[in-house]
């Protein structure tokens, strides 16, 4: 019984190969053999006159058919090229309405089709309408879609250019208020980063610079209480003035490396006697780091006393 099943088991074996090895042979034979097929690709104009777009009416896709042994077609059917058609050199039959030459079907078959024979084109005739084009220049902005590694931040970024001109139809441009470039990443940042991000002018919105370089800080931040005096802004000169308290505690968030360097002369925090009201003045920040946060975990205000001589 183990011998039949065994004999089985190879006789099955043997069977599946020989018809995969059938088949393969097929597919090779007739993949070596002259074949004729049809391919839709993209057109674009990318000498369209100066001030003017392509409108959506525009034909932007044709249908290509070629003659090839099996292997090329199949290649094409994974890849085809985009055409790039210059439209002073088509022949105009009336308005918007274009045909391509005989020799300029050759030129295209031998730049995007040299290993097949390019039988044909439809539609023979191409629509292709202008309109004017206005330019308008708009801020760049940037989204930052990706997560931070725990106490990390974004301390600041720069763009070049941070901002570009823009080219399209009027109706587009007076909507237009800005350009949005998006930075994603998956995996969680505690790192600068830096970087190009394409911009790709099409037939209908064209863009006058071809990239955005980035650079964006990322820093670790850190959380500390300090105790700092509180200053006095425009005593009287008649009186002095006695704050209560004199000091305060303040909060700091920021840099890591910038707050371990700070001096309490780094933080200002004062209360300003012409904003007193009947018995206390409010407290602000007059100065402090730039990359550093301050808040007034204490007292937003104090009480003060007025003595005279």
């Amino acid at each position: 019984m183990k011998a039949n099943r065994y004999f089985f088991s190879k006789h099955t074996i043997g069977v599946l190969f020989c018809i995969g090895l059938a088949a393969l042979t097929w597919l090779v034979g007739n993949l070596s053999k002259p074949a004729t097929q049809l391919y839709t690709v993209e057109v674009n104009y990318p000498k369209a006159a100066l001030g003017e777009l392509m409108d959506a009416q525009t034909t932007s896709t044709v249908k290509v058919e070629l003659e090839a042994i099996g292997f090329t077609l199949l290649r094409y059917a994974f890849s085809t090229p985009t055409l790039s058609l210059n439209v002073s050199e088509l022949r105009k039959l009336g308005r918007g309405r274009y045909v391509l030459s005989k020799a300029m079907i050759n030129q295209l078959n031998k730049a995007y089709f040299p290993d097949a024979k390019l039988l044909s084109i439809h539609p023979d005739t191409l629509s292709i309408h202008y309109h004017k084009m206005q330019r308008k220049k708009v801020p760049v902005r940037l989204q930052f879609l990706f997560p931070l590694q725990e106490d990390y931040r974004i301390d600041s970024y720069q763009i070049f250019p941070d901002s570009v001109w823009v080219s399209s139809q009027e109706r587009q441009i007076d909507t237009l208020t800005a350009v949005y470039l998006k930075i994603k990443k998956n995996n969680k940042i505690s790192h600068s980063l830096s970087g190009d991000i394409p911009l790709k002018s099409t037939s209908r919105i064209h863009y006058g610079t071809d990239k955005i370089n980035y650079s964006l800080q990322i820093i670790r931040v850190t959380e500390q209480l300090m105790q700092v005096p509180i200053q006095l802004q425009h005593q009287p000169l008649s009186a002095e003035v006695k704050l209560l308290p004199d000091r305060t505690n303040i909060l700091l968030s920021g840099n890591m490396q910038t707050i371990r360097e700070l001096k309490p002369s780094d933080i200002v925090i004062v209360a300003d006697y012409n904003q007193r009201k009947e018995r206390t003045i409010p407290l602000k920040v007059s100065k402090k780091p730039h990359d550093i946060e301050v808040n007034l975990q204490e007292h937003t205000q104090v009480e003060y006393l007025i003595i005279h001589p």
